[in-house]
């Protein structure tokens, strides 16, 4: 990638015309900072549109969004009766101007770099049989708790080998965190499953692998993602991926890796342990509960000491917390073999809201 990657348009033409899709549920703390990321100046604004594509947010959201429309004609407000976000892809895919070639799925729980959607475009363009161009995580945060979960959930205790969070080199991968679409290849495939409320990206990129295309992960496309603010969030929220990876693997008739049966793993075998422990030995899973956690606070030590932080400390709580969400999510969804995930019923309060949506 040259430097001046980010740069739109050439001697040979116009910039690419592309559209900008931004799934919403009651993100009136982060939505505005993301949109004023995205829409810097480095993309010309009349070769752009960018779909706010609301779930039915009962916040500001939808007032936010309206708002800004007056600064960004390239600005519109789409619903999405179904809530999910594999939905709200789809209703902006549909709705995009035919002269739109890529399709560009952010994150609102985001800030974006000066020039990423001509970065974006660039990367995808630029390499070849690839579907998307996909970014990395690099964690923000804006409270204790997530400057803790931000550390677990980029560690590989956190999430095993998935590369977006890893970050590291640019490489072909199974799949990425959304990204930059090449339009005509996801549209072949049909967009994304509706029936997914969480790892509907990852059943994407399966199905964009089996049509012979590949998804690259562009090390220079990092972006600031703000993690869930608080134990109850970030509970749910890893009791869906859970849920959603066994709907994907039981969808494909996949073997699942050892990084995912770990988690699952782990809840089994406390309950084993549990069985055991009313039956004949009470000591037994005492013992190994507090071995797993003085792993924990270890890694969450050490975490702190390198991050000079020491809210990193509480990142014992969010590996725990993750671990055991995600396999508690995974046996339950394989147990009731992978059906229709249900819809996340919305926040009840603003206060909960900004930190309690659907990733």
């Amino acid at each position: 990638m040259t430097p001046d990657a980010s740069r739109p348009g050439s001697a040979a033409g116009p910039a690419p015309f592309a559209s900008v899709i931004l799934p919403a549920l009651n993100e009136e703390r982060y939505l505005e900072r993301c949109i004023r990321s995205l829409l810097d100046g480095s993309y010309p604004l009349d070769r752009l549109e960018v779909f706010v594509v609301d779930g039915g947010s009962t916040d500001r959201t939808v007032e936010i969004a309206e708002r800004l429309k007056a600064e960004f004609p390239c600005l519109a407000v789409l619903h999405n009766p179904q809530r999910l976000q594999a939905a709200a892809f789809n209703i902006a895919m549909r709705a995009a101007d035919r002269r739109s070639q890529y399709l560009i799925r952010c994150d609102v729980h985001a800030d974006y770099g000066p020039g990423f959607i001509g970065r974006a475009i660039q990367s995808v363009a630029a390499t070849p049989g690839a579907a998307v161009a996909t970014y990395a995580d690099a964690p923000k945060a804006l409270s204790c708790f997530q400057r803790a979960v931000a550390f677990a959930q980029n560690t590989p205790l956190g999430v095993g080998a998935a590369w977006y969070r890893l970050g590291g080199h640019s490489r072909f991968v199974d799949h990425g965190k959304h990204g930059c679409f090449r339009r005509d290849a996801v549209e072949a495939v049909g967009g994304y499953d509706e029936s997914f409320s969480h790892n509907e990206d990852s059943e994407l990129s399966l199905r964009l692998a089996q049509a012979g295309w590949k998804i690259w992960l562009d090390a220079g496309l990092s972006v600031g993602y703000y993690p869930r603010d608080g134990v109850r969030a970030l509970a749910r929220q890893y009791y869906l991926y859970g849920r959603g990876r066994a709907k994907t693997v039981l969808k494909h008739r996949l073997a699942p890796r050892p990084r995912q049966l770990a988690p699952a793993a782990l809840v089994a075998g406390e309950a084993v342990l549990l069985l055991a422990s009313v039956a004949s030995t009470p000591w037994l899973l005492p013992a190994c509960l507090a071995l797993y956690a003085a792993c924990l606070a270890a890694v969450a030590g050490y975490g702190a000491l390198r991050k000079r932080s020491a809210c990193v400390l509480l990142a014992a709580v969010a590996f725990a917390v993750m671990h055991h969400c995600w396999g508690l999510g995974f046996l339950v969804g394989v147990a009731s073999g992978g059906g229709r995930q249900q819809v996340p019923p919305p926040p009840r309060s603003r206060a909960v809201a900004s930190a309690d949506v659907p990733p």
